[in-house]
């Protein structure tokens, strides 16, 4: 039987000095490899679209959104089930849960949806994710996929609190989806509620954008191998975990780190990046790490798989051997890390006032990986400094750019 899931782990140095090292990196990923081979032995979907319609979302955007809409009934069967919540100052269930059958009649409530007062997105995502959980059965996906262009003004607003509702739901086997479409929407609200529901987040630029990335994501859940993926880092004497990147992770009381990564999807890589502190060893492979993963495979039926690795570094003395060039791919996703942070760390200071400051963070990491793309001959690197370059032309920090900054951080802290 072919494996749903394949896990691989790559240091950023085939060797570390014997007398340790204050910065070591490993990749650690994720692949979902496995799927059924008749496309119709999927495992069903459990979805809910919650979907904003307070009066920003007038015109182009609700037009576009109910279109996405319609696409996703089309594409569902009659073992999928789909709810529809839209809220403004109000919650409203469109479509309680029910099997794909009657795709016309679910198109024309889709289509009856008007734009109206403000923007109670507490009260529309939590009506969604009971509708999901009502329904919620071994061997679904069960998912909510939340689109909104606007801030959380009514309702639970505290970012703290709806984070804490997202992790919730995650743990009890929901994942939430979030896409903020165009300039006026609450980005870190909106990644985070993603982040911490083991979902996927979406910066839509342009409304007519809407079914597309829509597609994409009903794909993604249509070819979902493992569900629920979790993994425990737990270091041994004589290395220490100093970050992890890529997802939030929660230290455990009995030690180590809890990272969980949510549905993972045939062909699709999940990485995360740990940052360690290495101390001094004998020369010779030392185990200094133990990854536990977790998952449920919904391949076939829903089954729960675990599987424990314990990870090896090679210490040594030799001059050499110390000189040995880095792993580039590792290598260039450490680079990706970092990049992320230095556009987070420009946010800041534009959110501060300090246009100058954030600039030249954002030149100088340009700088350096177009440096980097030449001593590792790294098309890759090259690119990512174009891009950043251009996020500099005609520079005017402006709610449209910072969206755009934050999902080139987004981006490259997932290291997509």
């Amino acid at each position: 039987m072919q494996p749903t899931v394949l896990f691989m782990n790559m240091w950023n140095k085939a060797y570390f000095p014997a007398g340790g090292a204050d910065m070591a990196y490993l990749l650690v990923e994720a692949h979902g490899v496995g799927g059924p081979a008749d496309a119709e032995k999927r495992a069903p979907i459990n979805l809910s679209l919650v979907l904003d319609r307070s009066g920003s979302m007038s015109g182009e955007p609700l037009m576009y959104s109910k279109k996405a809409c319609r696409f996703v009934a089309d594409q569902m069967n009659v073992d999928d089930l789909l709810s529809l919540v839209v809220f403004d100052d109000q919650v409203e269930t469109v479509l309680p849960p029910s099997k794909v059958t009657h795709k016309d009649l679910m198109k024309q409530r889709i289509d009856s949806i008007d734009a109206r007062g403000t923007t109670n997105l507490s009260g529309g995502l939590i009506e969604g994710v009971q509708l999901v959980r009502s329904h919620k059965a071994e061997g679904l996906v069960n998912r909510v996929i939340l689109l909104s262009d606007g801030h959380a003004n009514k309702g639970i607003t505290d970012r703290a609190k709806l984070f804490a509702i997202a992790k919730e739901y995650r743990s009890s086997g929901v994942g939430i989806s979030a896409m903020g479409v165009g300039d006026g929407f609450d980005e870190e609200l909106m990644e985070g509620i993603a982040e911490y529901g083991g979902g996927n987040f979406h910066y839509i630029e342009k409304a007519d954008d809407i079914p597309a990335i829509l597609g994409r994501e009903l794909e993604g859940l249509l070819s979902v191998t493992a569900q629920n993926v979790k993994l425990i880092v737990r270091p041994f004497d004589g290395a220490q975990v100093t970050a992890i990147y890529g997802y939030p992770a929660e230290e455990r009381e009995s030690g180590g780190s809890a990272i969980a990564i949510g549905d993972l999807y045939q062909n699709e890589v999940k990485s995360i990046l740990v940052e360690l502190t290495l101390h001094p060893h004998t020369p010779g492979e030392h185990p200094v790490l133990k990854l536990d993963w977790e998952y449920v495979d919904v391949t076939e039926g829903a089954v729960m798989c675990r599987t424990s690795i314990d990870v090896a570094a090679a210490f040594t003395s030799d001059i050499d051997l110390l000189g040995q060039p880095a792993n580039p791919v590792v290598e260039q996703q450490v680079e990706l890390t970092k990049s992320a942070i230095v556009i987070e760390q420009a946010m800041k200071a534009f959110d501060s006032g300090d246009m100058e400051q954030g600039q030249q963070l954002l030149k100088a990491q340009a700088d350096e990986m177009l440096r980097l793309s030449a001593v590792m001959g790294s098309p890759l690197m090259a690119e990512e400094s174009a891009k950043l370059y251009s996020q500099l032309d005609n520079f005017e920090y402006s709610s449209k750019k910072r969206k755009e900054l934050h999902q080139e951080k987004h981006r490259r802290m997932k290291r997509k």
